[in-house]
């Protein structure tokens, strides 16, 4: 006869139990909508205004699962600014680099047009928007500047990437004979990076509109022949 093993389990040895807790858990979120909710959360409250209870909330995900995955909040806020330097990084240079517009536009789309173009769509985007108001990376080199020389290096290396994308569209100006003469493409450059994270800074002290308006336009008026 065949013993009916379903008709009453039998106890299961210790060792089973403990092959089950060893198992990993497979993950209930996914991490990368995760991390995108936590860079909003801190780009919008800054590092030391966001509390782990306020991570776990935003990013709907248990504490284990937010170890498990990214760390503790530090490690975290690094992987928060490595995402949001590969997406700003990838915007930023797909309009610097553009050459041609996507729909049919009389006016030639030159490299200080997309330059003016790319100010334009960061002072709607970032500097106009209440709830953030400035770039994450400026943001934090003000909250965290050199108490953290992790951090500060990761900032420092970003507005690198910014400078060296704005000399590339710069350099092509110069070349194309639209930049008055004498300029230096590096040293506008670095002007352009001033110009573009003091908009940020004056917004989040409270600058109005208008003045935001006049400070992009006269510092890009250095651009003009």
């Amino acid at each position: 006869m065949v013993q009916n093993f379903y008709a009453q389990e039998r106890p299961r040895p210790r060792a089973y139990y403990q092959h089950l807790q060893a198992m990993p858990r497979i993950k209930e979120f996914e991490p990368e909508e995760a991390l995108d909710r936590a860079l909003d959360l801190f780009w919008r409250r800054g590092y030391e205004g966001t509390s782990l209870r306020d991570l776990l909330e935003h990013m709907e995900i248990s504490r284990q699962s937010l170890y498990d995955t990214f760390g503790d909040k530090r490690s975290l806020f690094l992987k928060v600014l490595a995402r949001y330097e590969a997406l700003a990084v990838e915007g930023m240079l797909d309009t610097l680099t553009r050459t041609n517009w996507s729909r049919p536009i009389e006016r030639p789309l030159t490299a200080l047009v997309a330059i003016r173009g790319f100010f334009e769509l960061f002072l709607a985007e970032v500097v106009l928007d209440r709830d953030r108001g400035s770039c994450l990376m400026a943001n934090t080199a003000i909250e965290v500047g050199p108490a953290d020389p992790e951090i500060q290096g990761v900032v420092r290396a970003y507005f690198v990437r910014v400078e060296d994308a704005l000399h590339a569209a710069l350099a092509r100006a110069h070349e194309a004979g639209e930049l008055p003469a004498g300029s230096e493409p590096r040293g506008l450059a670095r002007h352009l990076v001033n110009t573009l994270y003091g908009l940020g800074v004056m917004s989040r002290s409270g600058a109005s509109r208008a003045a935001l308006r006049q400070m992009l336009d006269v510092g890009l008026s250095v651009l003009a022949r």
